[in-house]
């Protein structure tokens, strides 16, 4: 349904007390019909039904139906704003990436070799280019393994290289370089798109700060030719994913504790709980259970009115 469609029907349920058995047949279409939330959230249709949701009349069958029938939509809207939430989510997070690569593609390669902090050695130098080749690439070649030298010096935290830790460095980056060379060679403008490629790659082992998956290439635990595929997310250590991870996850917890909350409700519709002091109704559930003490004592137990909203816990 489109808006204009749930706009004319949230017109129509206003009158619910007039013609109650229309406002059923409504909330039967909309239970079966196809829904976007951004044309529910624009209608506002939801506003109305929360009106329904609230109506009481147990002698009357027509309402009584009306009440269930509009809980349960309410639940059908919170899941697609929710499904909304978590798709923009995965498009925020898609679009830093983004981001992130093109900030990476404005790094230079000649910035890097005249760094300071890079070492002044050329595992290169007497390397023959094969044929053919740009003429820049032995330039490259150098520029990259000096970042990679830099690199597994900070992650071993000495200078202690030895010539079989050079000739390994010098493999892992001429199988990268020779990737991305390969990769790039069919295309038009294969020489921009080549260099483009190595500046990414220069700037995850520029952002490779303590070393640890320079390393992991050192060592082949992460193969070289997979790492010159340049997914941002492979170059990510373990540590800074577990933290991302857990960022994603609270926040994701957050904006669902809402949504999982109303649907423990619905499963608990016609389920007896306990009898609430506050309204005298049988709706108070066990929503949460925490050990908030010593392990060897009971956890604290959490219960709600789903009629009145009342909250309290038992130690």
């Amino acid at each position: 349904m489109d808006y204009q469609e749930l706009y004319d029907l949230r017109k129509k349920l206003v009158d619910w007390k007039k013609f109650p058995t229309e406002t059923i047949n409504i909330l039967k279409q909309l239970e079966q019909s196809p829904l976007d939330w951004d044309s529910v959230n624009k209608s506002k249709i939801q506003k109305t039904l929360h009106t329904l949701t609230i109506i009481d009349d147990k002698n009357n069958l027509q309402i009584t139906t009306i009440k269930a029938k509009a809980s349960a939509l309410q639940d059908r809207f919170k899941r697609l704003s929710q499904a909304q939430d978590i798709q923009r989510t995965q498009q925020n997070q898609q679009n830093q990436s983004i981001e992130e690569i093109k900030v990476q593609k404005q790094n230079s390669i000649q910035s890097i070799q005249s760094s300071k902090s890079l070492p002044d050695i050329e595992l290169f130098v007497n390397y023959k280019i094969p044929y053919p080749a740009y003429a820049d690439r032995l330039k490259y070649l150098n520029g990259i393994s000096k970042m990679f030298i830099a690199n597994i010096l900070t992650f071993k935290k000495d200078n202690d290289l030895n010539d079989q830790d050079y000739q390994t460095i010098k493999e892992c980056v001429e199988i990268m370089e020779k990737t991305i060379y390969y990769k790039r060679s069919s295309e038009n403008s294969s020489k921009k798109a080549y260099e483009q490629d190595l500046r990414i790659l220069a700037g995850f082992l520029k952002k490779d700060k303590n070393g640890s998956l320079t390393y992991r290439i050192f060592t082949k635990a992460f193969d070289p030719i997979y790492a010159a595929q340049l997914r941002a997310a492979d170059w990510v250590d373990d540590e800074t994913k577990q933290e991302q991870a857990r960022i994603i996850k609270e926040k994701m917890e957050a904006e669902q504790i809402g949504f999982y909350k109303d649907l423990s409700k619905r499963e608990m519709e016609g389920v007896e709980g306990k009898t609430c002091k506050g309204c005298g109704q049988k709706k108070v559930y066990l929503v949460d259970e925490k050990q908030t003490r010593a392990s060897d004592e009971p956890t604290t137990k959490f219960f709600e009115c789903y009629n009145c909203g009342d909250k309290f816990r038992i130690c």
